[in-house]
């Protein structure tokens, strides 16, 4: 599965409201359709259908467990992480699917610092819920200014944008090689099949645009 498509899944199943409640839910623990049904006041049947379709997408997994009380029982639980942004405006728009599953390589100063917090936590020997409750806090406030910081900068993004489309729109151009100027500028790509997928453009058309604005650099 592409990223693309694998965005447009995740769209599909963020945008009603009953399967956000029940991922919230199942974020907290893994639990079984009744279960989650009691909790949320919702029929059985309609968080059983919820359940099935993330499943069939990829967004949750199930098992089999015994139950003390009867039969066995299908268990739910979160099978994907990530985070999904969009960000929009005027002169820019964009959409971004980062995974958590697993830590990189190099981590940033404070990223290893709460992670050797956390190893310090597991070797507590009381207290583990305060301190890590204090751990979360910490995290939560970074989170809190990066995600500040990443708006000041998508606004002075917009506001460069604004300017290069009107730049481009006071050139001598056709209107499909200002699209083409404007996506590699935004897109900051100049693969001929990347920006005929994304404009709907000839491959033919693009190259003939791209000689067309070399020619006109080299003339300068």
């Amino acid at each position: 599965m592409t990223e693309k498509s694998h965005i447009d899944v995740i769209f599909s199943i963020l945008e009603n409201p009953v399967r956000r409640k029940i991922i919230k839910r199942l974020s907290q623990q893994p639990s079984y359709a009744l279960e989650i049904a009691k909790e949320l006041g919702l029929g059985q049947q309609l968080v059983t259908t919820h359940l099935s379709m993330m499943e069939r997408d990829g967004f949750v997994s199930s098992d089999m467990k015994t139950s003390p009380i009867g039969p066995k029982r299908r268990l739910y639980f979160l099978k994907q992480s990530g985070c999904l942004t969009v960000s929009f405006g005027p002169n820019m728009y964009s959409e971004q699917l980062r995974v958590f599953d697993s830590l990189p390589a190099k981590l940033s100063q404070d990223a290893a610092k709460f992670l050797d917090k956390l190893k310090e936590i597991q070797q507590s020997a009381s207290g583990k819920l305060d301190l890590l409750s204090k751990l979360i806090a910490d995290i939560d406030e970074k989170l809190v200014s990066l995600e500040t910081e990443k708006s000041v900068l998508l606004h002075i993004r917009n506001m460069v944008m604004k300017q290069a489309s009107e730049e481009l729109a006071m050139q001598e151009k056709l209107p499909h090689e200002r699209r083409i100027m404007h996506f590699i500028i935004d897109e900051r790509c100049t693969d001929v099949e990347k920006i005929s997928d994304a404009l709907n453009l000839k491959e033919s058309t693009i190259r003939d645009a791209l000689k067309k604005l070399l020619d006109q650099d080299a003339k300068k």
